[in-house]
């Protein structure tokens, strides 16, 4: 392990040599998170910065870059140019869907950052409380198409990918869905279990401990397969409905950051996020450490680009400002 941390330090170190010396002179490296301390990204950037720095040879500091829905930071580390000085931990709906739901976007997701890797994935959920009698998805479906004035659905916040989830959802049955926006997952949860609304698209971590505990139902996950930590529960596709939408977070540099040290930065994020202290620590988040290449992170960003543009064009959703 030491002689591989020491050839990752090496090669970032070399790459260093290629950017400019006042670049080059910094040994810290940024990790950027766009959203407050405490919350699961902020908490993901602090399980990744000393495997990231024990790999990659250099000391990592978290800064948290609050507000905008995590641009703050993508901004940030896009006016950090080239040197691989400052890097984001951001989620998939920045780099993916914040195009189509943003009119004046400061940034382009595709020519402003350089993909290093992905960090981990997770599910997106469906979940369902005591505002409907049903008990499973076919069950669920049923009741709306019999109740089709009570077929509103929360959110964690408009423009959010659990937002559009829904409208994928609503589209696929046939049945017009309301969408109720909150700020943040954890009143939304508050009045499903109070069955105040009937059903909330949001992230797996923010429904588990409710479903675990009785209080709601998760019916279904968004995923290709289903969720190790559910995995009683089916996914929207094996139910018939062709919605797969695998939820991920995302490591990005600025442009023009040197291939070996990009190389380097990926490598070193593999070796640290399989490692099995970090995968258990993932775990009481239900996220799951899934390091990619450089070009799989690219690839997989590009296909969901070209995925979210029709769904948020047919939905009618207005872009903000």
């Amino acid at each position: 392990m030491k002689r591989r941390a020491f050839t990752l330090a090496a090669l970032a170190t070399s790459a260093l040599g290629h950017v400019a010396p006042a670049q080059a002179q910094s040994q810290v490296i940024r990790l950027m998170v766009g959203f407050q301390a405490g919350g699961s990204f902020d908490t993901l950037a602090r399980i990744l910065a000393p495997a990231l720095q024990e790999h990659a040879g250099r000391q990592v500091v978290v800064e948290n870059r609050t507000g905008a829905a995590g641009r703050l930071a993508m901004e940030a580390v896009r006016d950090s140019k080239g040197a691989g000085d400052a890097l984001v931990v951001t989620s998939q709906g920045a780099v993916t869907l914040f195009p189509y739901v943003y009119r004046n976007l400061r940034y382009d997701p595709v020519k402003d950052f350089t993909p290093v890797s992905r960090l981990v994935s997770f599910d997106y959920a469906l979940a369902i409380g005591d505002g409907t009698p049903a008990r499973t998805l076919p069950e669920y479906i049923q009741w709306l198409k019999a109740n089709q004035e009570k077929a509103s659905y929360a959110s964690p916040g408009a423009g959010t990918t659990p937002h559009f989830l829904g409208v994928g959802f609503h589209r696929a049955i046939g049945v017009p869905g309301v969408h109720i926006a909150y700020k943040g997952a954890a009143p939304g949860v508050l009045d499903l279990v109070g069955g105040r609304v009937p059903a909330m698209f949001s992230l797996l971590a923010d429904s588990i401990q409710q479903h675990q505990a009785g209080t709601l139902r998760v019916i279904a996950t968004c995923g290709s397969s289903r969720s190790s930590f559910l995995p009683d529960v089916p996914t929207l596709k094996e139910s018939g409905i062709d919605l797969v939408v695998p939820g991920w977070i995302g490591l990005y540099g600025p442009a023009e950051m040197p291939v070996a040290l990009q190389d380097a930065y990926a490598k070193a994020v593999d070796a640290g996020m399989r490692a099995s202290a970090v995968q258990s620590r993932l775990a009481t988040f239900a996220m799951v450490g899934a390091p990619t290449t450089p070009q799989e992170l690219e690839a997989l960003q590009r296909r969901e680009l070209a995925f979210w543009e029709p769904v948020v064009k047919a939905s009618g959703f207005t872009p903000e400002d």
